[in-house]
């Protein structure tokens, strides 16, 4: 198989204290998965999420951040749109706009390219006030930062207009880090007119539609889908061709697959355990979840054990079962991008600054190559491919 001249991977990069790190880009070389970095850019952004608009050949982010640029504290995140260079693969900002709450973390383009749908994560500091209740008592009351799915239109150059809904989600979970909503992942369905919202908080799950008359978000159903208590669901991922949805969870290690239709019903299809069977789920986070281009497999990666589960998915039913779990050579795996030719898993390895290939074999199953490259704090990659 020879290289794709013009395949690149874009990995982004976010501190801890969240205050920058940027994009390193990467020549993708096909034949042995390699990433040959080309430059590092932007480098004041904290590169929280990334998605593609492949037709018009741009690049939007979150800049995963607490402080706006200019004030003192608070003021929240930004959205990026970037020009992408198809012959060297280098980004040109288009425009940017405020997220207009905190730590905007996921960031999704509807299939007509028409809006660009953002999700606000939102801290965990509080700010105390004090409240005299009906009967003249004062009490402490404690409040968040909104947390929100916002709506922005998108221009025909690409560009991001001011924002024309802002969803603000409310609840709470049954854990003492579940005081207030915290909606951590965008997801589109196949049709581009599904979006899945995974709010860790209120251990809920959203299915927005966009009224293209009226430019508002709409809930299917006008409420969420509730998930397990306490399992706080991270990320989601849509079938590329069947009618199934799965998601993954920050504080229980399994995968829930569901059957859904585009009016955002969803039928509980099984529940299965992420971990291997000697392990124990305490302290350990699920990230990034994908599907390979064949529909037929599924990769969780999981944080604790650094590792990465394997599951086939039976697209006649859309049930999964667990095939692999492998140990990666890197810590702190948060974000994974399966290349074009759906050969190679690679992998950000945020704790040990740097991206794994591993080789996806025809059965699915994970293989190392030992490969890796030392990027700042990679959260996420990216490819683009003309």
């Amino acid at each position: 198989m020879s290289d794709h001249k013009n395949t690149f991977a874009y990995i982004g990069n976010r501190s801890k204290k969240r205050t920058g790190c940027g994009f390193g880009i990467c020549r993708y070389h096909a034949e042995a998965g390699q990433l040959e970095p080309i430059k590092s850019v932007f480098h004041e952004i904290s590169v929280g999420a990334t998605c593609l608009d492949s037709k018009r050949n741009i690049l939007y982010c979150t800049n995963e951040i607490e402080t706006h640029p200019g004030y003192a504290s608070g003021g929240g995140g930004q959205v990026y749109a970037f020009a992408i260079d198809p012959e060297t693969g280098d980004l040109t900002e288009i425009n940017h706009q405020p997220s207009y709450a905190t730590l905007p973390c996921s960031v999704a383009v509807d299939g007509a390219g028409k809006y660009l749908i953002a999700t606000n994560h939102s801290g965990h500091t509080p700010i105390t006030k004090s409240v005299k209740d009906a009967s003249g008592k004062y009490r402490i009351v404690l409040e968040f930062d909104d947390a929100t799915t916002i709506l922005y239109p998108l221009n025909d150059d690409g560009s991001i207009g001011d924002p024309c809904d802002i969803y603000k989600h409310s609840g709470k979970g049954p854990l003492p880090v579940q005081t207030h909503p915290h909606p951590h992942s965008v997801m589109m369905s196949p049709s581009g007119n599904l979006f899945a919202v995974c709010d860790k908080g209120s251990d809920q799950i959203f299915f927005f539609r966009i009224n293209r008359e009226t430019s508002k978000l709409e809930i299917c159903g006008d409420e969420g889908y509730p998930s397990i208590p306490g399992s706080s669901p991270r990320y989601s991922v849509f079938h590329p061709r069947g009618p199934y949805f799965y998601m993954n969870h920050e504080n229980k290690a399994v995968i829930r697959a569901f059957r859904y239709d585009e009016e955002g019903k969803l039928e509980p299809i099984c529940t299965v355990n992420a971990l291997p069977d000697d392990c124990e789920d305490h302290l350990l986070m699920q990230s990034d979840i994908k599907i390979h281009p064949s529909g037929k497999y599924l990769y969780d990666l999981i944080r604790g054990i650094n590792a990465v589960s394997v599951f086939e998915i039976k697209e006649e039913t859309g049930e999964i079962e667990k095939i692999q779990t492998v140990t990666l050579d890197g810590t702190g795996p948060r974000g994974c991008a399966i290349c074009p030719d759906g050969r190679f898993l690679h992998i950000a390895a945020l704790t040990s600054k740097d991206v794994l290939v591993w080789a996806i074999g025809k059965d699915g199953k994970l293989s190392p190559t030992g490969q890796k490259i030392g990027q700042p704090n990679p959260g996420n990659v990216t490819f683009f491919s003309v």
